[in-house]
């Protein structure tokens, strides 16, 4: 009955011994799975962490190269502005030299330009002057040719007792010749027109002095003596207009 027991004893401490070695066996099988995940997710984690250390050198490798790049193109731009600078002060340099030398041009012109006022206001002071002592013969033509002829054959005949060229006393002769044919003075038109004749037979003056002395003579109704003023005119001066009007003249007496 002992030995029954003790058997029994031994068989059931023997059962209990293989389940507690199954136990830790299932325990050891666990903990291996464990542990084989955990190497599993360690080196799924080393494989990120290598990657991303990858891409982080990337990115600082185009962050470091970007950075040397925008520092190069600083650097240039600065080098370009520091050139343009240069010839900006080089510009400038010369284009204060034009200018000074504009400046002194035109300084120089002033003082030319004020030379050639001052002689202009001399010449217009003494022109103004002079214009104010007008002569007696310009005073007496500008008189015959605004039509005063009553007043300028006055100052005409003072002409005559004056010395004067012979251009002078042949225009002198025919105004008076004129202003007498215009005031119906006929003997003074064959006085004046006849002198001026006589003593210029070459003046171009004679060409109006024949016409109106003609012209007199008809007034005068002295028709002989005007056909032969008026072919002596003809004769003369056969191209001028002052003939023209004479042979209409002589075909009416």
């Amino acid at each position: 009955m002992k030995w029954t027991i003790l058997l029994l004893f031994i068989i059931s401490l023997n059962s209990c011994k293989t389940q507690e070695e199954i136990a830790q066996g299932q325990m050891v099988e666990t903990l291996n799975l464990q542990v084989s995940e955990s190497q599993k997710i360690t080196a799924e984690a080393t494989v990120r962490m290598q990657q991303l250390e990858e891409r982080m050198n990337n990115i600082t490798g185009q962050v470091e190269e970007s950075g040397h790049q925008q520092k190069t193109t600083v650097q240039n731009q600065i080098k370009e502005l520091k050139d343009k600078l240069t010839v900006v002060e080089e510009n400038n340099k010369s284009l204060n030299t034009e200018v000074a030398s504009l400046k002194a041009e035109v300084a120089d012109q002033k003082i030319y330009l004020d030379k050639v006022l001052s002689s202009l206001t001399k010449m217009t002071a003494t022109k103004t002057k002079s214009s104010k002592k007008v002569s007696a013969y310009d005073k007496a033509m500008a008189t015959y040719k605004k039509g005063k002829y009553k007043e300028a054959k006055n100052l005409l005949q003072d002409l005559l007792k004056k010395k004067l060229s012979g251009s002078q006393r042949s225009r002198v002769l025919h105004n008076l010749g004129m202003c007498s044919f215009i005031l119906k003075q006929d003997d003074q038109v064959l006085i004046y027109f006849s002198k001026l004749f006589t003593d210029f037979p070459k003046s171009g003056y004679n060409k109006n002095g024949l016409l109106f002395l003609g012209k007199s003579f008809q007034r005068m109704n002295k028709k002989e003596e005007a056909k032969q003023t008026f072919n002596e005119l003809l004769t003369r001066f056969p191209k001028a207009k002052q003939s023209g009007e004479a042979k209409k003249l002589l075909a009416k007496i």
